[in-house]
């Protein structure tokens, strides 16, 4: 009896070889898979069910209780039903008297394999050897207890002969078949993760353009992937079993091998670039060795990423030219410049010989860019740029630093200053001779020029941007010579520049600190009555002293401190005219405000007077503006307006310096103007020279003509004041009538003149 159960537990043996491969087989089609598995479950259950042990007519024994089990258990629902159903209608067609018996075995094991399986899916029982032997006891002894409905003559011989090899040994099977059955699916498991695994890493190695490969220690291609063609190597499955000396160059392969030796050594990673011939043609290569900790054929061998870098490496270089070189002319730039200009002072330590730096600007290039375009200014500069590199040696360099900026650096000069400074000469007036010869811009012929400072150097005597500034001031110098010229920086040059630095710093310090302040020097009429003032600034310096505007005005235009200085001027004589109109004595009196060519080219210039004389509270009439004639040059039309403009709130104008300039009298006609003032270059030497006093005269005369009034500026005597009357001009500003001085002191110095 016992051997006909052992015979059954084969049986099941053989069902786990069938579903093994069945799930191998179909591990793709879920759907399939699991189709095969009810057939298989159910009909290895019939074929156990067509050998079993007959106990009595109808009444047989067989493993379907294991076979259904394992269907629930590791099949699932369809399975178990699927194989089930096979397993029912063969018993039902065996029939017999006690086939509802055998009916309910087959049901009691499904549902048992499914209850099982949801409680091993909730983690409440595990799969364990143990607990398929307690769960295989429990559930055949429940196959015993359905046997209780066997008719008791059977019953008798069941329970006798039966029940306990029955329980003993499927218990036994289903521990023994579960987990074989568990051994399946995690097997299977480990082989599509496996699967799953090699399918990414190798999408993976598909998708990047590198080439893997495998290499041993004597230099033999082992493995390759992509195993596909390779812009490195066609064809690429040629390579497994070649060497590196048959696909490189000798000197190539060496190098490879003995960074192929050294990673394995080392056991890190070994980087390496090289050339090589691919299919699109010489190809630059990084190689990247790393050693894999395992031998083939007893050889360690390394996995050699090689990288194809060449369109990585046209990038560094396009990246590096923008760096360090212009991109219009090509030439090097103001980076580069430095450092060849540290290198060349290094060099001139050790060999104790000169260099020298030649700082060029074009002349009149604005002029170029601004009547024909700046691509037309483009194409001169990349011409001054090649005749540039035509005028010096092969050792110096050649920069261009911005604009129409150039630099030139001389190397090897002679150890002695002198000549040295005489072969920069040279070279420099070389560099003049060629940059004058006409050029041909886009079928135009253009003439042009330049200006050159110089400076020397030696070593590490001065740094590379003291150079460049000296370089600079030379090149203003000889801007200030004329143009067409070059000039050497001199001590005596840095001394002012930097004297006029410090003053800079000082002008804007004292305007932080309110240390300017307002003199007021007096216009009087014909017969000696102060009518107004001029405000004439000031600037107080707690160590300079009183400091001159013809010291600091220019400064302050040429640095943009004008339109601070200016907005000042203008909001303090406002202040002052309200102060005056609150005292009868000083009620009538007008002022003078001379404004800068910066201040009345801003865009809200209008707005700054209105809202100057809107705070102040005073009366428009009260405040006069004086502009120069120089300020009239540049963009006239403009100025017009703004005139026009205050003219209409009621701003008096006043022509300042007039003659002296090169306003043309079409203009002058438009402009909104009260007044001319007479320069004083020509009050000076009224009474002494003819010309002068034609000049004062004919200033009369179109201010008459014109409905001007007219006023000289510089009286300092008597017999002047005098000619002027006679000439026909009744205003008067000069010694004559008091000096500049504060607010307070104005009408004593007018009173004590009058006197």
């Amino acid at each position: 009896m016992l051997l006909e159960f052992v015979k059954g537990i084969a049986l099941l043996l053989s069902l786990c070889l069938l579903q093994g491969f069945n799930v191998r087989l179909c591990q793709k089609h879920e759907g399939l898979q699991q189709f095969i598995a009810g057939l298989l479950f159910g009909g290895i259950t019939v074929i156990g069910m067509m050998a079993p042990i007959h106990i009595a007519p109808g009444v047989i024994f067989d493993a379907r209780s294991v076979i259904l089990i394992m269907a629930g258990l590791f099949g699932g629902p369809s399975v178990a039903i699927g194989a089930g159903l096979i397993a029912g209608t063969y018993r039902f067609w065996l029939g017999g008297g006690d086939y509802p018996v055998g009916l309910a075995t087959i049901t009691a094991s499904v549902v048992l394999g499914l209850l099982y399986r949801y409680a091993y899916q909730q983690g409440r029982v595990k799969n364990g050897p143990v607990e398929l032997l307690l769960f295989g006891f429990l559930a055949h002894v429940i196959m015993v207890l359905i046997f209780t409905q066997l008719p008791a003559s059977v019953l008798t011989t069941v329970m006798h002969n039966i029940a306990l090899p029955y329980v003993f040994t499927f218990s036994l099977g289903t521990m023994i078949l579960g987990l074989m059955m568990q051994d399946i699916v995690n097997r299977t498991k480990t082989e599509q993760a496996l699967h799953a695994s090699e399918s990414r890493m190798r999408a993976i190695v598909q998708a990047i353009p590198d080439l893997m490969l495998i290499i041993d220690e004597d230099g033999n291609y082992v493995e390759m992937l992509p195993s596909t063609n390779h812009q490195l190597y066609e064809p690429a499955l040629d390579l497994i079993g070649s060497k590196l000396h048959h696909e490189l160059p000798p000197e190539t392969a060496d190098k490879l091998l003995a960074a192929i030796r050294s990673s394995i050594a080392l056991q890190q990673t070994q980087t390496i670039e090289y050339e090589r011939d691919g299919v699109i043609g010489r190809r630059l290569v990084e190689g990247r060795a790393q050693p894999l900790g395992y031998t083939v054929n007893d050889k360690q061998v390394v996995v050699f990423l090689a990288r194809d870098i060449t369109e990585r490496k046209v990038k560094e270089d396009e990246i590096s030219y923008l760096a360090f070189y212009d991109p219009l002319t090509g030439l090097p730039n103001r980076r580069l410049l430095q450092d060849r200009l540290h290198q060349a002072m290094a060099s001139s330590k050790r060999s104790g010989q000169r260099g020298a730096l030649l700082f060029i600007d074009l002349d009149n290039f604005k002029t170029l860019n601004d009547t024909l375009g700046h691509d037309k200014g483009d194409l001169l500069l990349q011409q001054v740029a090649t005749r540039l590199a035509d005028c010096i040696r092969e050792s110096d360099t050649v920069a261009r630093l911005g604009g129409d900026e150039f630099v030139v650096m001389l190397e090897q000069l002679s150890h002695v200053e002198e000549v040295a400074a005489a072969q920069s000469k040279s070279i420099g007036e070389k560099i003049l001779v060629y940059l004058c010869h006409p050029y041909l811009i886009a079928g135009y012929e253009h003439n042009s020029s330049a200006s050159i400072g110089i400076t020397l150097f030696q070593a590490h005597q001065e740094s590379s941007d003291e150079l460049m500034k000296r370089a600079d001031i030379a090149m203003y110098q000889a801007k200030s010579a004329g143009r067409n010229t070059l000039r050497f920086f001199d001590n005596k040059m840095q001394a002012v520049v930097t004297s006029r630095a410090e003053l800079e710093n000082d002008l804007r310090e004292g305007l932080r600190q309110q240390q300017l302040l307002l003199h007021y020097q007096s216009q009087v009429d014909v017969h000696g009555k102060i009518t107004g003032a001029e405000a004439l600034v000031r600037w107080q310096h707690p160590s300079r002293g009183m400091v001159s505007p013809a010291v600091f005005i220019p400064l302050a235009e040429e640095s943009g401190l004008i339109l601070s200085l200016g907005k000042w001027v203008l909001n303090e004589a406002c202040r002052q005219l309200s102060c005056w109109a609150m005292q009868p004595e000083t009620a009538h009196l007008s002022l003078a405000v001379n404004i800068s060519a910066r201040q009345i080219h801003q865009p809200d210039f209008v707005d700054q007077v209105l809202a100057a004389m809107q705070y102040a509270n005073i009366a428009p009439d009260k405040l006069k503006l004086e502009l120069t004639e120089s300020l009239l040059l540049e963009d006239t039309e403009d100025i017009i307006d703004k005139m026009t403009a205050l003219k209409a709130c009621g701003v008096g104008f006043s022509l300042d310096d007039f003659g002296t300039g090169y306003s043309s009298l079409a203009y002058l006609k438009r402009l909104p103007l009260d007044q001319l003032k007479i320069d004083q270059s020509f009050v000076r030497d009224l009474l002494t020279d003819p010309n002068d006093a034609a000049i004062a005269s004919t200033i009369v005369t179109l201010a008459q003509s014109m409905g001007l009034n007219v006023i000289a500026e510089g009286v300092e005597t008597e017999a002047q004041r005098q000619r002027l009357k006679e000439l026909g001009c009744y205003a008067y500003q000069g010694y004559l009538f008091g000096r500049p001085a504060p607010a307070e002191m104005l009408s004593l110095t007018t009173t004590e003149k009058i006197a």
